[in-house]
């Protein structure tokens, strides 16, 4: 019989850490719990035991990655019918028989359960005071505080608990309202904080649980709490004491921003550190998942697409692609576009091709430039780190809960002008920075959905947009106008007129000598169509250009209608109009359901 999250830390702790990175393990032992945090070096191996779980496909490829689509920015590609696969979470047609739901409800589990028994053994350490033990219950808290937050945001109200699972327990436990489990946390982290190291005072600095991410991860849990949450009656509602928890969120975002300020240095170095094995202290980059080589799928399933050959660089795709209404959102000058969407991908020469529409990729993490090639075999593996959050989205949450408390005042303009700053050269700071600001500011509405957009264009590839969209009461409007507006690209797009018109309905290329790719019109469509390599017949211009479709791609001239990306994307949420509650929380697993004695049951229709 299945139970939740039994692991006992006294057979299977002092998973030792490495001299790289903190979630290399070692050979477990067995020690007695006593013994086990007696000593700080050994309490240490015992809470990498927790970090150890991140190593898990559970967290790799499918919570940070495959849980988080579809929505309007990031999407992954749906097969013609339900297949009881990840596509089906993506288009909002999972079942409860989906095996990745028990993947994922396990794992976080376990881990809770290990954060659960280090957190016990701190408390009753001789050594309970000393100051890197204090760091080290943090870092449990931390860690429990994600997993919730990660089941949470996927399932709801679930089965709580904060004491380690022992013989005699009793395991079958009901689910707890969000509201007392998010207080709970928020709690346990505004207990810590104080006690906690920042990253540059650590041994793996970002790579570990550090003051500074608490701080925001703080914030990010009240956001959560003061927004709207999914009921299984299907309405969408938020607490009454909402503006507590913004008010919590702000607090502590500003506090980040006052006594551990930071510049936000160029946009693509940020990813390029992550591609190079470089975890700057101090920089954007609050904390990431460390991998160590031969760990970790970012690059593989999220990152620019290279298709396995003898090249030395091994093979490796994204699973969450970004639709053509999210590519063209952008400003054209804005410096995050090249970075985020990349409209090529590499075959297995390394050879530059067209993605086309339906898989422009997260072009911040490649498998090309990690400083050792992986090897022609590799793909899963590349040790390229996840960053789960980044001085930048504390300063949008502190743009966001100060215009929610106080209007578009001039803390909420800076924090927000900080972030914009970056994405543009200081040359166009009077009309991209402060001219965008200016109209943003003129109420507390256009603010916020300002800052809707910023978090688009800032965050796209890093599988925050769904949390943010729940706690928004944003998910259904947002996949209803991005299905229209890819229709209507469509439409325009093969007409030549209306609203979309200026859009290109043919991207038009050359390949170059050193096979990389030359684009004639990669935002806007061209006056007239230059000649194109066999076109209108075989033999024709054999040194004209070449093209891809596109925005007549989202046309089927077939149907006359939407193209099948369109009609497939989030196929489980057929509402146009975007009114109706977009039931995005995940069915439990048959199997936790039926183990529970019927202490557990399905929700939400399911």
């Amino acid at each position: 019989m299945k139970r939740i999250a039994i692991f006992s830390l006294a057979a299977a702790s002092l998973i030792a850490v490495s001299c790289k990175k903190i979630l290399d393990p070692d050979t477990p032992s067995s020690f007695t719990q006593e013994y086990i945090f007696s000593n700080e070096s050994d309490a240490s191996k015992a809470v990498s035991s927790i970090y150890a779980l991140f190593n898990q496909d559970a967290f790799t490829s499918r919570v940070s990655n495959n849980f988080t689509g579809n929505t309007d920015i990031e999407g992954g590609g749906v097969s013609g019918s339900p297949d009881n696969s990840r596509r089906d979470i993506w288009s909002f047609e999972c079942t409860p028989a989906n095996g990745d739901l028990l993947t994922v409800w396990n794992n976080a589990y376990n881990a809770i359960n290990r954060a659960n028994e280090c957190i016990e053994g701190i408390d009753a350490s001789v050594i309970a005071g000393n100051r890197m033990m204090k760091q080290l219950k943090g870092e449990a808290l931390t860690l429990r505080a994600i997993w919730y937050y990660l089941l949470m945001n996927h399932w709801g109200d679930v089965p709580f608990k904060t004491t380690p699972t022992k013989a005699g327990d009793e395991f079958y436990l009901p689910r707890t309202g969000r509201d007392t489990i998010l207080t709970h946390l928020i709690n346990d982290l505004k207990t810590a904080e104080t006690d906690m190291l920042w990253a540059s005072d650590l041994d793996f600095g970002i790579e570990r649980i550090n003051r500074e991410y608490v701080i925001g991860m703080i914030s990010r849990l009240a956001l959560m709490r003061g927004g709207y949450w999914l009921y299984p009656d299907m309405t969408m509602q938020r607490k009454a004491d909402y503006l507590e928890y913004y008010t919590i969120a702000n607090t502590y975002a500003k506090k980040l921003v006052e006594i551990k300020p930071r510049e936000l240095g160029d946009y693509g170095t940020v990813f390029m550190n992550e591609n190079k094995y470089v975890k700057p202290a101090n920089g954007d980059v609050l904390y990431e998942v460390a991998f160590h080589p031969g760990f970790g799928d970012v690059a593989w399933c999220n990152g620019v697409r290279v298709d396995g050959g003898t090249h030395p660089f091994g093979s490796g795709s994204n699973y969450l692609s970004f639709p053509i209404s999210y590519y063209h959102s952008f400003d054209t000058l804005d410096m995050r576009l090249p970075v985020t969407c990349v409209i090529i991908y590499y075959d297995n020469t390394l050879k530059q091709v067209p993605t086309g529409t339906g898989a422009i990729a997260p072009g911040k993490w490649d498998r090309r430039l990690v400083p050792t090639a992986l090897g022609a075999a590799s793909a899963k593996g590349t040790g390229i780190n996840w960053p789960m959050m980044r001085y930048a989205d504390v300063l949008l949450m502190l743009a966001e809960s100060e215009n929610e408390l106080n209007g578009p005042n001039e803390v909420a303009k800076d924090a927000l002008r900080k972030v914009r700053r970056r994405a543009f050269a200081s040359s166009l700071w009077a009309d991209k920075v402060e001219g965008y600001l200016a109209v943003a500011a003129a109420g507390k509405t256009q603010f916020f959905n300002a800052i809707v957009d910023e978090r688009a264009w800032e965050f796209g590839g890093e599988c925050l947009r769904k949390y943010d969209l729940e706690r928004w009461n944003l998910m259904g409007k947002k996949v209803a106008e991005t299905r229209n507006t890819l229709t209507q690209m469509g439409i325009d797009g093969v007409a030549g007129t209306g609203t979309y018109a200026h859009l290109p309905d043919y991207m038009y290329y050359k390949v170059n000598p050193d096979n990389t790719i030359t684009w004639l019109n990669k935002y806007r469509r061209v006056a007239v169509a230059p000649p194109v390599v066999n076109v209108p017949n075989p033999g024709d211009n054999p040194t004209g250009y070449l093209r891809v479709s596109w925005t007549r791609s989202m046309y089927n001239t077939t149907t006359s209608g939407p193209a099948d990306y369109i009609l497939r994307q989030w196929r489980g949420y057929p509402d146009n109009t975007g009114t109706t509650p977009l039931r995005y929380i995940l069915p439990i697993h048959n199997s936790v359901v039926s183990s529970s004695l019927g202490v557990l049951q399905q929700q939400y229709g399911y």
